[in-house]
């Protein structure tokens, strides 16, 4: 079968199965803090059909050339709805604001860069333009600022996930774990998706007809792969998004910040007060159990010991020298290894221990306890049954 109509044919497919997906995300009925990204996401959806639609309108009539450069000039958009789209989907005090107006730049930019050679010239001339399109200063130019907002705004996204991520260990227990894992594989595949759109742009102004027809089935395939596998991701799981509380982000970088004091007396009393609220910390955890929570967050052991958020976090990450996540599972790793090294119950289930004691998956699991014993779960039972395992005690911790 003809190259050209195997990409005819995927792209007609991607072109229906993201109709129904961008229809969906606009007019789907979700939580408040879901709402935003759904639409952003239609959005983009929706931009890209309007993008591709040429497969099926070029059949049957020819737009006027005005509009066909704006169709293509909607690539712009792109990478700037995304980047909102991961955003709107970390925080949960995302708005869209007059100031987000800034990431149209691009866009407008290469629109009045077409003005005086194209959009402001008859038809006729526009069609002499377009003749020869690829060898225009304009056409260059577009191609340059598009592959630079791809790799600008992808950086700005890895940058958001990690900062993200920095901030889930330091308040967090596993809550938010999911909506990490999500926003990180959407964000690969992006990367992916978009290297290829960088590599078609490059491509075609190399003029090799065969390389060049290569290329665009290769990216319509990722796409359609792409689109397949976030109608998926929604039909499994519409409602995945858990935003974070940007305080927490300055909770996180914030935690090396000591404050200076001259008086000995004063960082005396400082320090005990700090040694008292450690000790009160550690007996709470140790009679109460709040770790079992797989949900723990740091604002919800502060609520139970009766401190502000803010004066929990620096105590565990200043003062401790830990970020939230590992001290919590320092508590439910300590009480696996209770139980395993009871005979008692030596007929339990390691998946049933890891929820015993709090955690929600067993790759957690596993990382968490290797980390403190070197070893895992099963491993470590069977040695220490043997006699001839490590003792990890309180003091181990």
């Amino acid at each position: 079968m003809d190259q050209d109509l195997i990409l005819e044919k995927i792209t007609m497919v991607v072109f229906s199965i993201t109709m129904v997906l961008a229809f969906f995300l606009l007019t789907v009925k979700s939580r408040k803090h879901n709402i935003i990204s759904n639409r952003l996401m239609g959005f983009f959806l929706f931009s890209l059909l309007v993008h591709i639609s040429t497969f099926y309108y070029s059949q049957y009539f020819v737009l006027p050339l005005f509009l066909e450069q704006i169709r293509d000039q909607l690539v712009l958009l792109f990478p700037p709805t995304l980047y909102l789209y991961l955003i709107s989907s970390l925080y949960l005090e995302f708005k869209l604001r007059k100031k987000h107006l800034a990431h149209l730049i691009p866009f407008i930019v290469i629109f009045l860069l077409f003005v005086p050679r194209f959009f402001a010239v008859p038809e006729s001339e526009r069609i002499i333009f377009y003749q020869s399109f690829h060898f225009q200063i304009e056409a260059r130019i577009f191609a340059a600022i598009s592959i630079i907002s791809i790799v600008l705004y992808l950086l700005l996204m890895i940058r958001e996930l990690q900062k993200y991520k920095k901030a889930l260990d330091w308040n967090y227990s596993q809550k938010r774990r999911k909506n990490y894992k999500w926003l990180k594989q959407i964000t690969v595949l992006l990367t992916l998706l978009f290297m290829f759109s960088i590599l078609r742009t490059l491509t075609v102004f190399t003029g090799q007809n065969q390389s060049i027809a290569v290329v665009r089935l290769v990216h319509t395939v990722l796409l359609l792969a792409f689109i397949t596998w976030l109608i998926l991701k929604y039909l499994y799981s519409p409602e995945r998004y858990n935003p974070m509380d940007t305080k927490h982000l300055l909770d996180s970088d914030s935690r090396l910040l000591f404050t200076s004091n001259d008086d000995g007396e004063n960082l005396i009393n400082e320090q005990n007060s700090i040694e008292l609220d450690i000790s009160r910390l550690k007996k709470y955890l140790i009679e109460e159990k709040p770790f079992l929570s797989p949900s723990l967050t740091m604002n919800e052991l502060a609520n139970q010991l009766d401190m502000q958020p803010q004066e929990l976090s620096q105590l565990i990450n200043r003062h401790l020298g830990k970020h939230f996540f590992e001290f919590i599972n320092e508590y439910r790793i300590k009480m696996a290894l209770s139980i395993l090294e009871n005979p008692e119950r030596k007929s339990s289930h390691i998946s049933e221990i890891l929820f015993e004691v709090g955690f929600n998956s067993k790759s957690s699991f596993n990382t968490a306890f290797k980390k403190v014993t070197g070893m895992t779960p099963t491993d470590y039972r069977k040695i220490h049954l043997q006699g001839c395992g490590k003792q990890y005690t309180s003091e181990t911790f």
